[in-house]
């Protein structure tokens, strides 16, 4: 260690301004603490004495080693000074933890306040998900039940429509059968037989146009021969002329009444 003609421990301008410095080392404010430090780095450069010196007295200072009697008062002072200072940054440092842990448990909280709020915000996007799962299913049910209603609205009709025709067709053929003269009920030609509720007819005219429908203006389907066969469906009367719904060899339409030898 380095000293000077006088130990500047003994000093008691030296040991006040040493004493000031060193409880400044330990302030929490960054600024202070090192503008302290840069000063008392000067005052022990002014002494030629360094950190370590001051380290080497604060550990021979309890046992009286190398201390004059005459800086006995002194020297226990400055030891005094020293164990405040060791305190004081014990206590700094005990504060700081703590300020670390309520730190700490702050952001714990506020991340359990955050994941109740996902918690909540995933519990109404379930019950929403199951919600519109329900009014689909619903929509689908109606959905379906519309279409049977639709379907039985318009495929009814058609069924009853068949039904009747059928049972005209069924009272006709036994009419028919009743009242059809012997011979009648088959034609000679194998070409075309007469079915149940069905008449035999025969072109009256050349070229007897069969159409789609019953007018005059309709398309022409086929053209019949005269005496060419046919079986007569159909009896309709349209305006001033009588139709009737024939079926021939070629298909079935209708012909003009007149035109046809039944």
């Amino acid at each position: 260690m380095i000293l000077s003609e006088t130990d500047p421990f003994a000093d008691a301008a030296f040991l006040g301004r040493l004493q000031k410095l060193l409880p400044m080392l330990g302030s929490q404010q960054p600024g202070e603490a090192d503008a302290a430090r840069r000063k008392l780095i000067e005052h022990l450069g002014q002494h030629r004495l360094s950190l370590l010196d001051v380290a080497a007295r604060l550990r021979e200072s309890p046992n009286g080693a190398n201390t004059p009697s005459s800086s006995g008062g002194n020297a226990a002072s400055f030891t005094q000074g020293a164990r405040e200072l060791s305190l004081e940054r014990q206590l700094a440092i005990a504060r700081h933890a703590k300020e670390e842990a309520a730190h700490e448990a702050l952001v714990a909280g506020m991340r359990i306040r955050a994941l109740e709020v996902e918690l909540q915000q995933s519990t109404f996007e379930i019950a929403r998900i199951l919600q519109s799962q329900v009014r689909s299913r619903v929509a689908a049910l109606a959905g379906w039940a519309a279409a049977c209603i639709l379907l039985f609205v318009w495929i009814g009709p058609s069924l009853l429509h068949l039904q009747l025709r059928h049972g005209a067709t069924e009272l006709a053929a036994r009419t028919g059968s009743l009242t059809m003269p012997p011979g009648t009920g088959e034609d000679s030609d194998d070409s075309l037989r007469i079915l149940p509720g069905e008449r035999r007819g025969e072109a009256a005219v050349q070229d007897l146009a069969i159409r789609l429908s019953p007018n005059d203006q309709a398309t022409i389907r086929a053209f019949l021969n005269r005496g060419e066969p046919m079986a007569i469906q159909q009896q309709q009367r349209i305006g001033s002329q009588t139709w009737l719904l024939v079926r021939t060899t070629t298909g079935t339409g209708w012909a003009r009444s007149g035109d046809v030898l039944q």
